[in-house]
């Protein structure tokens, strides 16, 4: 796996840019960043008569004064003269230019932060998933910036080498531990004339831990295959509660999964990861 050296930002509120600053400097000591861009996008389509007159007066852009309050809070978190961090203000509103501009400049990493409960971050999460062409990392308000325990759901699909191969490559780099996690589904319904539950579940598990075994190979990781079961409840909810008890910083996973074949689509499981309920950093891997 390439080392991440052009990074960006995005925040879909100027409140939430201190925080991911404050996050991304965790980052930065671990990984180094070359290049840092800010991004924000201005929805608006029409400025107001007050706003226009301020600035006016101060002869300035809204563009330049965003610009300002920016970097006044990247001399906050990393001290002045920071000279790898640049913004950039996308001047209209149009979503898809936007997706455009990130997906040309070819970065290796995109940081998107989330305010928990706020109406419509979910729905924006997930359209940025889907159109974005690089490994995006969804940050919530709530996340630590550090890595010490990373989650890689495994589910045997043809990306699971790539992505474990890349949580291996991270574990690595950041001391990290790493437990690799398959989530068994049994419907015991299925299964009216075999000997019983524990059985069942005893014979998935070993398939499992075959299939691992092989995995490893290709990945070139020792780590060892947790196994838990879902218990009725969606994957995502499993994997998720899961990293919770384990008390994880990071959950890496990829965009599409065993069932996922068109281009634009979202895996499911990546689907509810990133829901607007969660509290743990989210790495998608195209």
């Amino acid at each position: 796996m390439k080392e991440f050296r052009k990074i960006a930002l995005f925040a879909d509120l100027t409140e939430m840019d201190e925080l991911l600053l404050k996050f991304i400097k965790g980052y930065d000591k671990l990984f180094d960043f070359e290049e840092l861009y800010l991004v924000h996008q201005i929805e608006v389509e029409a400025l107001s008569p007050e706003l226009k007159e301020m600035l006016d007066k101060k002869n300035q852009t809204l563009e330049g004064l965003i610009e300002e309050d920016i970097e006044s809070k990247i001399d906050e978190v990393f001290g002045p003269g920071k000279s790898t961090i640049k913004t950039y203000i996308h001047p209209r509103p149009d979503f898809s230019e936007l997706v455009q501009w990130l997906n040309k400049q070819k970065f290796d990493l995109v940081f998107l932060g989330k305010k928990k409960g706020l109406e419509g971050s979910g729905i924006f999460s997930s359209k940025l998933v889907r159109l974005l062409r690089t490994n995006l990392i969804l940050v919530p308000e709530t996340a630590r910036a550090t890595i010490t325990d990373v989650v890689v759901p495994i589910d045997f699909s043809d990306y699971s080498p790539k992505v474990l191969q890349s949580a291996e490559f991270i574990a690595q780099k950041t001391d990290a531990k790493l437990t690799p996690l398959h989530v068994l589904k049994i419907g015991i319904h299925y299964f009216p004339f075999v000997a019983g539950e524990s059985q069942i579940q005893k014979s998935l598990e070993k398939e499992a831990q075959s299939k691992f075994e092989k995995l490893k190979k290709k990945a070139k990781t020792d780590r060892e295959l947790l196994t838990i079961r879902s218990f009725g409840k969606p994957i995502g909810n499993a994997i998720y509660n899961k990293a919770r008890e384990l008390n994880s910083d990071l959950i890496i996973i990829s965009k599409k999964g065993k069932s996922d074949d068109e281009d634009l689509l979202i895996g499911s499981v990546a689907e509810n990861l990133i829901a607007n309920d969660k509290d743990i950093s989210v790495m998608i891997l195209q």
